[in-house]
């Protein structure tokens, strides 16, 4: 009989108790997907359970809930209070409840604000969430990721209908790296599409009801230099050796900082559910440069020394408020010593920068990559204001989709909890819908598909010309990736004229239009949707052609010796208008153009002054020349034809500061009737009409006799506002026509920044 081998047989034991285990652990983890049947035949054995105490957010995530499921399947689940129902195993638990949610508390209470976690046990369905708007967003997760809905726009949605509704078995908790998520714009404030996206607005932070709070820009709102600088110029910076109202306060003065906290004392007392408070620098560039001011400048490395040590000292007087303040333009870098508080909140800002790449990734954003490395080491409260919109032309195409995702992942890796993206989405700003959209889904996952978010906003929202739309946005993008131009905030399509948005460009992007149209033919509802995006090429296009108006872009076409409007121009801006009118779309660019008066500007753009028009195309001298921002096609452009508009940049000439002496060489000794030269007024941009213009003729270009005088009205602050100062020469015979322009210099006291330099610009010269 052979020994027995103990070893082999304890071998093979390990080797079949191994195998068993396997197995048992491969039926564990691999069981037959559960179906919950939650409606089918136009019945459902489901209830809501809510808490006897629900809140506002459960009994929001209830109605939802309630309200789409019945326009899923036709079927009204009723609602009851945890305390009024039985416990029953088909339940949708919404909330905190007596229903034991299948995880532990302590797991439940990483959910945060806006957390949430939907799980199923048994045929149950738990929505957990935070103790913010979580529970809401659970809800609407739970209808958009399983059972298919969709809320594309304030007033576009998509909510599929089925007969019978079956989910599988759910276990998806999800926390946000952002506590504030802000798409500026009109958007958010419907209260249905804001839950939707998992949006924010301002006001749900900084205001109350109707008040509005403090949010940004607030120091001459907290000492205000109408109310104090007549009597204490000290409290307000000193800028070249003099002191400054319109400029930044003196943030070593004590009295300022008393006169602060004592405002927002009074202000915290009077609203006290607001829980954020800014602290922050007015708008411009003029900072304190007394002694004092400067030491802790020169401490800390950056203008933010003064900034910081002054924030702090207001957040350790109000410890249960979060202080509020920017790192921007000057303050942006960050300090060398000094460090925010807890309950400070730095608010960094990207306005400076490319919006054509990646801001990680592009090396013209070097600078502010590193002071974005330098806040994340000394502060775990920061919220990162960026921007995503052309603000000098809404419409125009600004293609910047791709650099979304990478920028929200660059400030979410470095510790970014809020976000302000200042897109400001409304109804016809280029892709505006979409541009939410997209934000809303980066913000709350920075990681997720930018490519199949966009292929199926795209699907829901332009139904069959989807394709032509994505051809259209794909083609946009490449073409303005290989140009390598940078885009900027401020920009003009003027600029791009000969990159991606260059005539041949144009009419591709119009082609692929023709065909979203033509594929929607029958469905006028979506036709109006791409007739809006149609109008950022329009746009565009009609901005080139004012650039080159006698040119192969232009207006205007030579036939027979004479200048003839082109009638396909002609119809393009009616067409632009009648689709701006029909969809409502109003406002043009930050500063308040309306479709209506843009309309009005580029008719009166194109009516050029040839015909009969004595200085069309004649020598032009000025003195001193105008400034080198602001010279256009040169001093030419006051004689080419064209009048300019309410948009400065183009076909005007800009003096700062000073006035100028226009003189006009009509080549030989013409018999004149009628002189005029027309000028813009534009407050905000420190423009302003000239003080007065004198009109004075010549025949030999020496010895000028005047033919009239105009005086401008007094202290103008309509904007934009242009004005004609015409001169009646009653048949005079002359060949040289001079025009002595005095401009205002300085802006005056009204003005927000009296005392500063200002601009006058001045456009086209008539002769009849």
């Amino acid at each position: 009989m052979p020994a027995f081998n103990f070893k082999f047989a304890f071998s093979s034991f390990i080797q079949l108790l191994v195998l068993l285990c396997t197995i048992t652990f491969i039926s564990l983890k691999l069981p037959a997907q559960q179906k919950l049947k939650i409606a089918g035949d136009n019945k459902s054995a489901y209830v809501i359970i809510l808490s006897s105490n629900a809140g506002v957010s459960e009994k929001r995530a209830a109605g939802l809930l309630k309200e789409n499921l019945l326009k899923i399947t036709g079927v009204e689940l009723p609602v009851f209070t945890d305390n009024k129902k039985k416990v029953s195993a088909t339940e949708i638990v919404i909330g905190k409840t007596n229903r034991s949610f299948p995880a532990q508390a302590k797991e439940l209470n990483t959910l945060d604000e806006d957390g949430y976690w939907i799980k199923t046990a048994g045929k149950k369905i738990f929505i957990a969430g935070g103790n913010g708007k979580g529970v809401v967003y659970g809800v609407v997760s739970f209808l958009e990721d399983y059972l298919g809905c969709r809320k594309f726009s304030p007033e576009v949605e998509y909510i599929p209908e089925k007969k019978e509704l079956i989910i599988t078995a759910i276990d998806d908790r999800q926390v946000p790296p952002s506590k504030i998520r802000v798409v500026n714009g009109a958007f958010a404030g419907d209260d249905n599409y804001k839950d939707w996206r998992k949006l924010n607005t301002i006001a749900d932070y900084w205001n109350d009801g109707e008040w509005r709070g403090y949010y940004v820009h607030t120091f001459n709102r907290l000492v205000p230099s109408e109310k104090y600088f007549e009597t204490h110029p000290e409290y307000f910076a000193l800028v070249n050796g003099k002191r400054i109202p319109y400029g930044q306060l003196c943030l070593s003065n004590p009295d300022v900082l008393k006169i602060t906290m004592e405002q927002l004392k009074k202000d915290m007392a009077e609203h006290p559910a607001v829980k954020y408070w800014s602290v922050s620098q007015n708008d411009n560039y003029y900072y304190c440069q007394c002694d004092a001011c400067k030491k802790m400048d020169d401490e800390d490395g950056s203008a933010i020394g003064s900034m910081l040590k002054f924030v702090n000292r207001v957040a350790a007087a109000f410890p249960a408020k979060t202080i509020t303040t920017l790192a921007y333009q000057y303050t942006r870098k960050p300090p060398l010593k000094t460090k925010p508080l807890p309950n400070v909140m730095i608010t960094l800002c990207s306005i400076e920068l490319n919006r054509s790449l990646p801001i990680e990734t592009d090396p013209g954003s070097k600078s502010f990559v590193e002071d974005m490395v330098g806040w994340s080491k000394i502060c775990k409260n920061i919220m990162l204001w960026d921007y995503e919109v052309q603000f000098t032309n809404y419409l125009c195409p600004f293609p910047l989709f791709h650099t979304l995702k990478p920028n929200l992942q660059f400030f979410t890796k470095y510790g970014v909890v809020a976000n302000f993206q200042q897109c400001n989405a409304v109804h016809g700003v280029e892709f505006a819908e979409l541009k939410t959209y997209l934000l809303s889904k980066l913000l709350w996952n920075p990681d997720a598909d930018d490519q199949a978010i966009i292929n199926d906003f795209m699907k829901g929202y332009y139904k069959e010309a989807a394709p032509f739309i994505r051809k259209y946005f794909d083609l946009l993008h490449k073409n303005a990736a290989e140009s390598k131009q940078g885009l900027d905030i401020y920009g003009t399509p003027v600029w791009s004229a000969n990159t991606f948005l260059s005539a041949a460009k144009i009419k591709e992007y119009y082609n692929l239009f023709d065909e979203a149209e033509a594929a929607v033919k029958d469905q006028p509802e979506i036709v109006e949707r791409v007739k809006i995006d149609r109008l950022c090429v329009q746009y565009a296009d009609m901005e080139i052609a004012k650039t080159d108006m006698f040119g192969e872009r232009g207006w205007y076409k030579i036939e027979n010796g004479k200048y003839i409007l082109k009638p396909e121009r002609k119809q393009l801006i009616e067409d632009f208008y009648s689709t701006c009118k029909r969809n409502n779309v109003v406002q043009l660019n930050e500063t308040g153009l309306t479709a209506e008066t843009y309309y009005n500007n580029t008719l009166r753009f194109i009516d050029v002054q040839v015909e009969g028009n004595l200085a069309f195309q004649k020598k032009v001298t000025c003195t001193p020349a105008p400034h080198p921002n602001y010279t256009g096609s040169g001093a030419q452009m006051l004689t080419n034809g064209v009048k300019g508009t309410d948009d400065y940049k183009i076909n005007w000439l800009g003096w700062e500061g000073t006035d100028a002496e226009i003189v006009i060489d009509l080549v030989a000794v013409t018999e004149i009737n009628e002189v005029t030269i027309s000028s813009l007024s534009f407050p905000k941009s420190w423009i302003l009409h000239p003080s007065s213009v004198k009109c004075l003729i010549s025949n030999d270009g020496s010895n000028y006799t005047d033919a009239g005088f105009i005086e401008s009205d007094k202290d103008s602050q309509h904007e934009p506002q242009m004005k004609n100062f015409s001169f009646n020469l009653n048949h005079h015979k002359t060949r040289f026509v001079k025009f002595v322009v005095t401009g205002t210099k300085i802006l005056p006291a009204w003005h927000a920044y009296t005392g500063n330099k200002s601009w006058m610009f001045i456009d086209e010269v008539v002769i009849r």
